[in-house]
């Protein structure tokens, strides 16, 4: 049965790996319209601190220009991930190549000298993005393979000239003919050609261009661009090392080229979400390591745990006389304190609801992205999407932490509730408070607007909050689930059985849902902090499912191991048999940021973000993968307390 279920797990992976629904209308284009470029921010992969467009010496839209022009808002999501949407004067008319055409000519100024340093220190790229395709520059690998990053890089380093600053953009624009009808071109309102975008690259050159006498650009000729004058370098525009004073203006030029594909615009995104046949070779081969772990963690339960289980079973239910229940031994001679409330209760019923509603939010997000509600088209949308599933799913924590802590008898409630609403958004909000105020003080983009801010503070307060106390009222309200066993008024003592502390075999349990995930969390820091897309939901969809069977099984096996000792304390152990997988995804974010060479040249501000935001993510791990280890040993010990007889 298992087999079976982990080979439909495979087909659903590789059918649903790249599938995705377009988030946007179509746009068509007539021969020779006007299209509009917009730049989304600066990055670099040596600072995680995004920069306004305009925060590169950049020629500027006047005020007049841009008032005429329509509004565009961003999502939550884009402004949490530092993206804006800034007009640009590039300006391209569909399907006219241009050749050497200049964009502005401007100086210096000396308030931009420390910051074009700063910008050529870290190596920032430009995002640009056209009808919602964002801007990209190839590459070849050393094998010959074709690869791509977002954007084009703002300066090239020279042995020879030192950092040049890249003032000439070669723009192509891939366009599509979509087969239109007569009445198609008539409700279009136009009779001529329509294009639409499928695709938008660009190559980044840096020239030292000439003025002549009558203000013509000489560099700029008929036949295109005119490279004799060699590479305009950042020392030539600032002047003197301190600042003192800059020596050639900066002269923008672009040229833009047109050149039809056969991409139709429902599949232009396709390209770009391709997996490489390497990664695609790694990311079978973790699946396949994800199910030999799950197999032999399957044949441990089965062929010695639940063979000693119902051997014990037959044991315990045939005490024939009163020697033998002298000598019982085991996990039934614990059955009077096995459900005794444990230590911190509060807070184990605050991890378990929490982790609950971890759980609805990754199961949510994750079909969500496999229908494609969450395309890339959709700038933010992923992330806008899990604000709101973490917002409505607070019902799931309240409801969840309540049922626990009903059984348990405990009875401060209250305290309950309010730590299940506010523990770890709290934590959480804290955490992005403080980054944001950083940022702020740093001009970065990570700064979310005011009014964002007061929106997020608004679902927090006015949704979340709200829904969890919901959840507490009902879960208080139902019937307390009785437990199978009466608990003892005297705690039995707890014999000692290893001279290892119980806590080393629990906390090095957690390898195990680790090893399930370790590929897969290669891909996501990578798309995080490397600016690399992520669309391998298929993939990410089945570790997940294997990720829950392994900690199940972990947790099972921790916590019957337990209790065989005599050692009725398992509540914690068998939420940290699995939930220390937290503790391991913090250690190899460590590793992954002073083993990538780009990374490791990040300054002390961007250190600290990454790693307040890699603790963030595995205390999340941390908890919603230790709730489902210790719901699976809830389950376990219910039932296995429930098949003996009790005197």
């Amino acid at each position: 049965m298992l087999s079976l279920l982990i080979v439909v797990f495979l087909i659903f992976a590789l059918i649903c790996e790249g599938f995705y629904i377009p988030g946007t209308a179509p746009v068509d284009y007539e021969e020779g319209a006007e299209m509009e470029v917009f730049g989304t921010k600066l990055y670099s992969l040596k600072s995680q601190l995004p920069k306004d467009y305009y925060s590169a010496p950049f020629c500027v839209v006047s005020d007049e220009n841009r008032s005429k022009k329509k509004k565009y808002h961003a999502s939550l999501g884009s402004l949490l991930e530092g993206e804006r949407k800034e007009l640009t004067l590039y300006t391209f008319n569909m399907n006219v190549d241009e050749k050497c055409r200049v964009l502005c000519a401007r100086d210096l100024r000396k308030n931009e000298f420390r910051s074009i340093m700063s910008l050529a220190r870290d190596e920032y790229l430009v995002r640009l993005s056209l009808d919602n395709m964002p801007l990209i520059t190839k590459g070849e690998n050393n094998d010959e393979s074709e690869y791509f990053v977002l954007g084009y890089p703002l300066f090239t380093k020279s042995e020879e000239k030192g950092v040049l600053l890249n003032n000439h953009i070669s723009f192509k624009v891939l366009i599509h003919r979509p087969k239109f009808s007569a009445s198609d071109l008539s409700q279009l309102g136009g009779s001529g050609e329509f294009f639409r975008v499928v695709g938008f690259e660009a190559i980044a050159t840096s020239v030292k261009h000439t003025v002549g006498t009558d203000n013509v650009v000489k560099t700029c000729t008929a036949e295109g661009l005119d490279t004799s004058g060699g590479p305009l370098t950042v020392k030539s525009v600032t002047g003197a090392s301190d600042g003192a004073g800059g020596k050639d203006p900066i002269i923008y030029t672009y040229d833009i080229s047109f050149e039809e594909s056969a991409i139709s615009w429902a599949t232009r995104w396709d390209h770009l979400l391709k997996v490489d046949s390497s990664f695609r070779k790694v990311q079978w081969f973790s699946i396949i390591n994800s199910c030999l772990i799950v197999f032999f963690l399957t044949l441990l339960v089965a062929l010695v745990l639940l063979r000693t289980v119902w051997r014990d079973f037959a044991r315990y239910n045939n005490l024939d006389n009163l020697e033998e229940v002298r000598d019982e031994s085991g996990w039934k001679t614990v059955n009077g304190d096995v459900f005794r409330a444990p230590f911190l209760m509060e807070l184990l019923a605050v991890f378990c609801g929490t982790g609950v509603q971890l759980i609805v939010v990754t199961v949510a997000t994750l079909l969500f992205a496999l229908l494609g509600f969450f395309s890339p088209a959709n700038r933010g949308g992923l992330l806008t999407g899990m604000l709101v599933f973490w917002a409505f799913s607070s019902v799931c924590n309240g409801f969840a932490g309540a049922r626990l802590y009903t059984f348990l008898e405990g009875t401060r409630r209250n305290t309950v509730t309010w730590l299940s609403a506010v523990g770890l958004s709290g934590f959480a909000f804290g955490i992005f408070f403080l980054l944001n105020v950083i940022a702020m003080f740093l001009h970065s983009t990570d700064a979310v607007p005011f009014f964002s801010l007061l929106l997020i503070v608004g679902m927090w307060f006015g949704i979340s909050v709200p829904l969890a106390y919901v959840g507490s009222f009902l879960g208080y309200k139902l019937e307390k689930r009785e437990a199978p066993c009466r608990t003892n008024s005297v705690p039995r003592e707890i014999p000692k059985y290893s001279a290892i502390p119980p806590s080393v075999f629990t906390i090095l349990a957690g390898i195990l849902p680790f090893g399930v995930i370790f590929i897969q969390l290669v891909f996501i820091l990578n798309s995080i902090w490397q600016g690399q897309l992520y669309y391998m939901f298929g993939f990410l969809f089945l570790v997940f499912v294997l990720l829950s069977i392994t900690a199940s099984e972990t947790s099972i096996v921790i916590t019957y191991l337990t209790l065989v000792s005599e050692d009725y304390l398992w509540w914690w152990k068998s939420f940290f048999a699995s939930g220390s997988i937290g503790i391991y995804v913090f250690l190899y974010s460590i590793i992954f940021l002073v083993t990538q060479p780009m990374l490791r040249e990040m300054h002390g501000v961007s250190i600290g973000i990454y790693v307040a935001y890699m603790l963030l993510i595995s205390i999340a791990t941390m908890i919603l993968v230790g709730t489902i280890g210790f719901y699976a040993s809830f389950l376990f010990v219910l039932n296995i307390y429930s098949s003996i007889h009790v005197d």
